[in-house]
């Protein structure tokens, strides 16, 4: 059972990697799962926490119900309302679907939970950024009511299910890049028809704000959108308005002047491609965000940052990351969800278990289980007497 009752639900983005496919075997090598990255991860600068290393070596693998009863039974007791898998459809094919069929196949695994549509090609490169030498699945999106009938019917029995996430009684879904969808606008409302006819109250879609560019038009044919963080509030203008602009900016710093200095060094001698920001400057930037007054926005919080694992030499890493100012800041963000307009307070947080981009609240080596006690911690304030 949950330890407490929150008026503020947090969903967490839910990673089912980890656990073998043939399609990876055959891309990075029998037995691949993102477990290797991790493990493979090495240190770039003086206490630089790298690998991360699970809480008692659990490098489990979900394709053992086992290990998805255990992540449901924490996430209950330290207050997570409910997952958000991540769902990878390339137009009939899928990919790492087990463990979300498992959950939906399986009344034991008794959790709320959502879907959120990666659409986005996966590539050698891990940004789903498109050149002809390191696409190993493209994403497509044809304007074809037969290609949106064949995903509405798998789709539909995650929307069906008495754990579904609702708003406004509608099942929701979430579209990593609505922007790259042509015909968005008569998919949704197909899908939204084929909701209706199933017995359901249609569906409520949510489209992600991050790096991407997501237009006005593009947000008005969505129920709502959600600022995904980091991203959001590493590349947008703002941090609220749907048009965005890409900015990489020069790094900087929060940090006392002896480290700093000592980082700059280190980032100019040795590696001049890692991108360090500052863990606070970007909590701040999501709380001084202003509210999005022309469309619903559920707003996002974030873990942690580094993805060393998945760019090495290339990573984009955070500093000053514990749980204590993981707490401050969530703690503050919890207080304005609780006050917004929003039917439902929703805040999704990344994430549960992005081990990769070290953005995770499962316990490990280092901290064990305070990240989830400072999220349980934060939400006291918003439960319900």
């Amino acid at each position: 059972m949950q330890a407490t009752n929150p008026l503020v639900k947090i969903i967490a983005f839910y990673l089912p990697q980890y656990h073998r496919i043939p399609e990876n075997d055959a891309w990075w090598g029998i037995g691949f799962t993102d477990w290797v990255n991790v493990t493979q991860s090495r240190p770039l600068f003086p206490n630089h926490y790298q690998p991360r290393i699970p809480l008692d070596n659990n490098y489990y693998d979900l394709a053992d119900i086992y290990n998805q009863e255990w992540q449901i039974s924490l996430a209950k007791q330290y207050s997570i309302y409910g997952f958000c898998h991540y769902h990878y459809w390339f137009d009939g094919k899928q990919l790492l679907e087990k463990p979300t069929n498992m959950l939906i196949s399986n009344d034991r695994l008794d959790f709320p939970f959502c879907l959120a549509w990666a659409n986005i090609s996966w590539t050698r490169r891990w940004n789903g950024i498109e050149y002809a030498d390191n696409i190993l699945q493209l994403q497509t999106h044809p304007v074809d009511e037969s290609s949106w009938e064949r995903h509405f019917r798998y789709l539909v029995k995650g929307w069906s299910d008495h754990r579904a996430i609702k708003v406004e009684n509608k099942p929701i879904f979430l579209i990593y890049s609505p922007h790259t969808i042509p015909g968005l606008e008569k998919m949704l409302d197909y899908w939204r028809e084929r909701a209706l006819q199933s017995g359901l109250e249609g569906v409520y879609f949510i489209g992600m704000q991050q790096f991407g560019i997501l237009t006005r038009e593009i947000a008005r044919a969505l129920d709502a959108v959600v600022d995904f963080q980091p991203a959001m509030a590493l590349f947008s203008a703002n941090g609220c308005s749907p048009i965005m602009k890409i900015s990489l900016a020069k790094t900087v710093f929060s940090l006392p002047r002896p480290a700093t200095n000592l980082l700059r060094r280190i980032k100019s001698k040795f590696y001049p491609r890692i991108r360090f920001h500052s863990y606070n400057d970007i909590w701040d930037k999501i709380l001084q965000a202003p509210d999005c007054k022309e469309f619903a926005t559920y707003p996002g919080a974030f873990v942690d940052w580094d993805n060393t694992p998945r760019y090495g030499e290339r990573a984009r890493i955070l500093l000053g990351a514990s749980p204590g100012a993981y707490q401050r800041n969530l703690e503050k963000l919890i207080a304005r969800v609780s006050k917004s307009e929003n039917i439902e307070k929703l805040l999704f947080l990344n994430a549960w278990n992005e081990w990769a981009e070290g953005c995770y609240l499962e316990p490990d080596e280092m901290h064990g289980f305070s990240y989830l006690e400072a999220t349980r911690d934060s939400l006291k304030r918003s439960i319900v007497k």
